[in-house]
């Protein structure tokens, strides 16, 4: 699993039930592998109690799988109860009877997320979660709002935007600015990732001896992951303006920003090979062959153009540069012939 707040790579975690004499079953997750000093520390959940079945009081699981898609974990009993655990929190989500067989194998099925299993008469059955109802589901039957919340950022699930909206405004409105930031990094869908919240941290004045909150929103979406299209134009305007160019850079090498036209354009008169670049995995075509006239790179330019099947103006092109670099527009006559 990939722990919140941890950049040193997933975490390995080993699941499962542990039952003590009198006592109810608990469910035990925790990571292995990891020195107790490194920087995080070391993953656990404190033990959950199992809500076993009242039929049931002295079932016990046969198979444990976990869900890589929704990172719940999947246990089925003996008497063919299924049972559903977010495995950050160790909380159960589900449990419902699905056999009246014993499961004998189970594993996940990538594309859904879910579980096949195979009972001792061949049955083959297959559990899955409904993301349009979980997390309506666990608002109103499990009354667990905290976990709700937890699981439509985490997973982009629908059904928690106004709880995360009522959130985002509450944190904006007492000056909590990475609060308000981490919200709406973590909001389903980017539903609070817009145009709109952007000028919303810009024009918010700073507090002394802290950094611009527009600043502070950027860096924990940055911690998050990749910026969206307008946030990455809206940071690249702010770093340029601050004459840190460079920086930029920095987080193309990293895929931290969206590489769009409108970035390239702003990039351009700044650096253009930090612009050709962008204009490359944005598929301006256009722009990259300007690119390559501005560096005087003449001879990739017909390279370019036939890789990506691009028709290029090659009459109106020479026109151009016999006016503004004749020797270039000599070296570039001389590629187009020798290039059917």
């Amino acid at each position: 699993i990939n722990v919140p707040g941890r950049t040193d790579g997933p975490a390995q975690v080993l699941c499962f039930e542990e039952k003590k004499p009198d006592q109810p079953p608990k469910l035990f997750v925790m990571e292995v592998g990891r020195d107790k000093s490194a920087p995080g520390g070391v993953f656990r959940v404190d033990p959950k109690p199992i809500p076993m079945a009242p039929d049931a009081p002295n079932d016990f699981p046969v198979t444990m799988t976990v869900s890589k898609k929704h990172d719940l974990l999947y246990m089925i009993s003996k008497m063919g109860y299924v049972y559903m655990f977010d495995i950050f929190t160790g909380k159960a989500v589900y449990r419902a009877r699905m056999t009246q067989d014993t499961v004998f194998a189970a594993c996940e099925n990538s594309a859904t997320g879910g579980v096949y299993s195979v009972t001792r008469r061949g049955q083959l059955l297959h559990v899955g979660v409904n993301e349009a109802s979980m997390v309506p589901y666990i608002m109103g039957t499990l009354k667990d709002q905290e976990l709700a919340v937890a699981l439509a950022g985490r997973l982009n699930l629908p059904g928690a935007d106004d709880l995360y909206m009522q959130s985002f405004q509450a944190k904006l409105a007492s000056g909590d600015v990475q609060g308000a930031a981490r919200v709406a990094a973590q909001s389903p869908r980017g539903m609070l990732r817009t145009p709109e919240i952007v000028a919303k941290f810009m024009a918010m004045p700073s507090a002394e001896g802290s950094p611009p909150p527009i600043f502070q929103y950027f860096s924990v979406l940055l911690e998050k992951g990749p910026l969206n299209p307008t946030e990455s134009t809206e940071l690249a305007k702010l770093v340029i303006e601050q004459g840190r160019v460079q920086l930029l850079e920095k987080y193309l090498s990293e895929d931290k920003l969206h590489s769009s036209e409108e970035l390239g354009d702003l990039v351009m008169p700044h650096n253009v090979d930090m612009a050709l670049s962008i204009y490359l995995k944005a598929q301006a075509s256009d722009k990259v062959i300007n690119c390559f006239m501005q560096k005087g790179e003449f001879d990739k330019i017909v390279t370019y153009a036939t890789s990506v099947n691009y028709r290029v103006d090659y009459s109106f092109m020479l026109g151009q540069l016999v006016r503004t670099n004749p020797n270039g527009a000599v070296e570039f006559a001389k590629k187009l012939v020798n290039n059917e």
